[in-house]
């Protein structure tokens, strides 16, 4: 995960105030934060872990975006995960977390340093026709985009997924997420995903659980499926050949939804993966990074992440890094 993890002991949590002894409810009761990063960077995504001893609720929010905390697996607290849009300024953002136990309640306000990260650019050569939209296009690309807003504005209390998210399809990564567009010698918006390059007809799996809540072909995105996976978070999956799952089918991890194609506005068959939590663009690959505990897992997602990096300080120079697809972004 990018950032620094701050793991506090517990002295810390006493000068913090977050640690709790005092009788409620007529009994005693103790709570300490356990992990939450001192500085993290545009479309991260990060993990905030606080222990309970049972009975207790808590709540919170980011930004002044309410975020949802839910029972860790151990059942010995709760913890959430919480997204930075890739075009949040940087600076400094209040992170609030109420505990609350019967009529007792606690409040603590911690901030967040959102660091600005270069994303890279990618210069690509599109027919002028893909790239100068008529009228009559322009206005079915904002009714597209106003639908896929919506869309993220709306969020379902249950939580349906569970455990580390999996890469859809195994492959290289041909456009890392940011990157910011050339499009004919035109500045376009940043990639709001990862393209992933696979042959037509390669299968798409959902990472996680979820719900299918959306399947239509957009100009952009061509044949597009969205899985909401609960509380705020979904995954969006473009570009595909085939769909093989309708609206409102519920899909487990692993699941087919879909064949990697090249519809929509493409430069060759790939999958665009997108992420959106809480209404904030995050990186696929710091979702992944953000809910495993897998050792080895977290090192291939940090490989992954080296050769963004990697890949973003060459585009420095102005090259034309690769073919991917434009999307909703």
């Amino acid at each position: 995960m990018r950032g620094r993890r701050i793991w506090l002991a517990i002295a810390l949590f006493f000068l913090m105030g977050f640690f709790h002894p005092e009788p409620c409810c007529g009994g005693q009761g103790t709570w300490r934060l356990e992990e939450i990063p001192s500085s993290v960077k545009q479309g991260d995504v990060f993990k905030i872990g606080l222990m309970t001893d049972g009975g207790a609720t808590v709540s919170g929010d980011f930004q002044g975006k309410e975020i949802i905390f839910y029972p860790r697996a151990d059942g010995r607290g709760y913890e959430t995960v919480v997204g930075v849009d890739l075009e949040c300024p940087a600076g400094t953002y209040p992170l609030n977390i109420t505990v609350r136990r019967g009529s007792w309640a606690t409040s603590r306000a911690f901030q967040v340093e959102v660091a600005r990260a270069f994303f890279g650019v990618q210069r690509i050569t599109l027919p002028p026709e893909m790239v100068d939209l008529d009228a009559e296009t322009l206005r079915r690309v904002k009714k597209e985009k106003r639908r896929i807003e919506a869309l993220w504005a709306a969020r379902t209390e249950d939580r349906r997924w569970g455990g580390e998210f999996l890469a859809p399809l195994e492959g290289g990564i041909s456009t890392f997420f940011g990157v910011r567009r050339i499009l004919n010698g035109q500045k376009r918006g940043r990639h709001n995903g990862i393209d992933i390059k696979a042959p037509k007809g390669e299968e798409v799996h959902s990472p996680n659980d979820g719900r299918v809540v959306m399947v239509d072909e957009f100009f952009f995105g061509g044949k597009t499926v969205v899985v909401d996976h609960g509380q705020g978070l979904y995954s969006f999956y473009m570009h595909l050949d085939k769909v093989v799952v309708p609206v409102n089918r519920d899909v487990r991890k692993g699941d087919v939804i879909g064949t990697v194609g090249s519809t929509g506005r493409a430069t060759g068959p790939h999958l665009h993966w997108g992420v959106c939590l809480n209404g904030a663009r995050v990186d696929p690959i710091s979702l992944m990074e953000a809910t495993t505990d897998n050792r080895e897992a977290i090192e291939t997602v940090r490989n992954r992440k080296y050769m963004a990096e990697k890949w973003k300080k060459s585009s420095k120079n102005g090259e034309n890094l690769g073919q991917g697809g434009e999307t909703l972004d």
